[in-house]
């Protein structure tokens, strides 16, 4: 995967490592993610004001390496956040709620299936149609549920 990060030698600026890792995290790529955090990528990263963490997005894909990743690196489990900052009838969700809503979709998928539009969403469908899908969303629940009452 490619990301915009300055030369050798440069400091990577803060944006840039809040966009390259919300990228990493987005498209499921836990190796990119451990690098970002690494060079000191935010854990908290969000994706506008008031929108979804790295953490919900973790969640979203069910990845259980990346969600204990950015908890340990300081995510907060208990932000609560609306997918691409919307506002108005949008309802804000914390991390957990996400994973609870993709393990319901994992066990009661929509007719139609899982369509894939944009690179994110081709982690996602990729996630969901893993036969161990509802296992790796079951321990993201756990270990969200316990981080959120330890916070």
């Amino acid at each position: 995967m490619l990301f915009l990060l300055p030369v050798s030698g440069c400091k990577p600026s803060p944006e840039s490592l809040r966009a390259s890792l919300l990228t990493a995290v987005k498209t499921d790529n836990t190796a990119d993610a451990r690098k970002l955090i690494g060079k000191g990528a935010d854990a908290n990263s969000h994706d506008s004001p008031g929108g979804w963490s790295a953490l919900h997005y973790a969640a979203r894909n069910g990845n259980v390496e990346i969600v204990q990743l950015l908890l340990s690196a300081g995510a907060d489990p208990n932000y609560v956040g609306t997918k691409n900052g919307q506002s108005g009838t949008v309802i804000s969700l914390k991390p957990l709620i996400v994973a609870e809503s993709s393990l319901q979709l994992v066990r009661f998928p929509p007719p139609y299936g899982f369509r894939s539009e944009t690179p994110e969403d081709a982690a996602l469908v990729k996630s969901m149609q893993d036969p161990n899908a509802a296992d790796r969303y079951q321990k993201v629940i756990d270990i969200l549920t316990k981080a959120a009452s330890t916070n």
